[in-house]
């Protein structure tokens, strides 16, 4: 580009007294951006010059195609880093509700194999007793104790949703266990079985009526499961040993007992040897662990079943209830 055609366009912008703008081939066959512009005297604001300003749009266009391509760059990364982060905080967020849903068809599954039994049980009875010509009175008896199974089937049912829907919200409190066990077992009802206990006094933080729970299925458990054999036609009886020591609560039965092997499972859902419904010993096992403890189940030196049930620690004194039957 040649200093005539500078000149010139300079001439321009002084004669107009305003800016002048132009495109020009440089030397490299591309186009040259130029800009003129007139400048004043300060005194007399006459017009004395102009200045010429000459672009290369070569280095803009660089300059555009690295901008363009930082932009397009860093929108695919921050799209990127919104699509994890908010697949990772909606999955923590939903997380809580999936959880509870899953706790929710736990417990539906529960009250339905669980109501089962005892609905069958009085809906039979009541068939049979409709002809019967003796009436109703005869079948009462087991009616009273299909509604007394039903009864504890709810409770069950309701606690373990407790547990599940509240995370385990206890409310702990001093309690004196071998208080608490003594009275479950003065509420047993009355029948051929023979309760004995050997309780410390022992003083645990713990909640007073899932304890109370636990240790009423503890006792169920063992009367229903633990009967000693006995030939026809003399009645099966259970024989249960109940103990206190510290924190723990042991059952002991002298009934027919399990296979190593199926230990285990009986503090699983739905799995019980000797023919019950499942849920008691596996809501002990929550109510257990909701307190820091645990359940264990082993077998009994001379025959039976012997199941401990741990609150965690506890202040246990040194004094010793005798014994009861």
């Amino acid at each position: 580009m040649g200093e005539a055609r500078l000149a010139a366009l300079a001439r321009t912008a002084m004669d107009r007294d305003d800016t002048v703008r132009a495109e020009e081939p440089d030397s490299r066959g591309t186009t040259a951006y130029l800009l003129a512009r007139p400048f004043h005297h300060d005194e007399t604001q006459e017009v004395r010059g102009a200045v010429v300003v000459v672009g290369d749009p070569s280095q803009w266009m660089a300059e555009h195609r690295r901008l363009a391509a930082s932009v397009l760059v860093g929108a695919g990364l921050l799209t990127a880093l919104a699509a994890a982060t908010g697949h990772l905080l909606s999955g923590r967020s939903l997380r809580p509700a999936w959880q509870s849903l899953e706790a929710q068809e736990r417990v539906l599954a529960d009250a339905a194999h669980e109501l089962r039994t005892p609905v069958a049980v009085m809906r039979s009875s009541v068939d049979i007793a409709g002809t019967d010509p003796r009436g109703l009175d005869p079948h009462l008896p087991r009616i009273r104790r299909a509604t007394e199974r039903l009864t504890d089937v709810v409770e069950n049912v309701l606690t373990r949703g407790r547990l599940q829907a509240a995370g385990a919200d206890l409310r702990l409190v001093p309690l004196r266990l071998d208080q608490l066990v003594e009275q479950a077992c003065e509420e047993l009802a009355s029948g051929p079985h023979v309760v004995t206990t050997s309780l410390d006094a022992s003083v645990v933080t713990a909640d007073p009526a899932l304890v109370r729970i636990a240790v009423r299925n503890l006792l169920d458990n063992a009367l229903r499961h633990g009967r000693t054999p006995a030939p026809a036609p003399a009645a099966a009886r259970a024989e249960v040993h109940v103990m206190v020591r510290g924190a723990t609560v042991a059952v002991a039965d002298r009934g027919p007992g399990i296979a190593a092997a199926d230990l285990p499972g009986l503090t699983e859902r739905f799995r019980s040897p000797g023919g019950g419904t499942g849920i008691g010993l596996s809501l002990v096992r929550e109510i257990a662990a909701a307190h820091g403890g645990d359940l264990t189940a082993d077998l009994r030196p001379g025959g039976g079943t012997l199941v401990r049930l741990s609150l965690g620690p506890g202040e246990a004194e040194r004094t010793h209830t005798p014994g009861r039957t």
